[in-house]
């Protein structure tokens, strides 16, 4: 029985460092969401504890942790939808529903601008939500496919144009992401790293530009 059980804590342990190792633009994303959102959270308990008592009221420890399981939970999704559609099985169904990607892609795209309101230069929250809603419409795009393929068994082949256009997306998607997510990163860091010289060593404009005129 203890071997047993010895058994299936190495196969869930094995899971989790395989998908950690397959999906490392996925862990990357996630991680960084959440370290955004600890430090935005710290930053104001920190900062100004009535600031944070009204924005989020309750102890910042639980906050942490209930953060921390929220995105623990949302990767737990996202690796398990890449798990069962990985790129090829993927492509084949944009390939295989033009109608519903054309349609879903149009409203993403209109809704963009919206994305980006209201988060007083806050690049994170911006990247975040448009990350979330990108999710979202995935999500309804898989449902209305599910349904079309259960109303229409015949497979068309898919508009030339449609299908050039779908394979450069595949092609060169993931390489637009990660330049989009390092000037992310980017962003994120070199506040942290004003914030740390000034607040944390106590530099001052003087301080700096004697250091870097040194």
């Amino acid at each position: 029985m203890e071997a047993s059980s010895l058994t299936n804590n190495t196969v869930k342990q094995n899971w989790f460092k395989r998908t950690i190792k397959k999906y490392p633009i996925i862990d990357f994303t996630i991680g960084f969401l959440l370290l955004g959102q600890l430090i935005l959270a710290l930053g104001t308990f920190f900062g100004s504890k009535e600031v944070y008592q009204k924005l989020i009221g309750i102890n910042i420890w639980i906050w942490i942790i209930l953060l921390s399981l929220l995105y623990f939970l949302q990767w737990l999704l996202v690796v398990w939808i890449a798990s069962k559609l990985p790129k090829e099985k993927l492509q084949h169904k944009f390939l295989k529903h033009p109608i519903a990607t054309i349609i879903f892609s149009i409203l993403y795209i209109i809704s963009l601008p919206d994305r980006f309101t209201g988060f007083n230069g806050n690049v994170t929250n911006a990247f975040e939500n448009v990350i979330y809603y990108a999710m979202v419409s995935f999500l309804w795009w898989l449902l209305i496919c599910w349904i079309s393929d259960k109303i229409f068994k015949k497979e068309k082949s898919p508009w030339v144009w449609y299908q050039k256009m779908i394979e450069k997306i595949f092609a060169f998607a993931s390489i637009i992401y990660k330049i989009i997510l390092g000037l992310v990163v980017v962003c994120m860091l070199f506040p942290l790293l004003f914030i740390l010289i000034t607040g944390v060593f106590k530099y001052s404009g003087k301080d700096l530009n004697t250091l870097f005129n040194y």
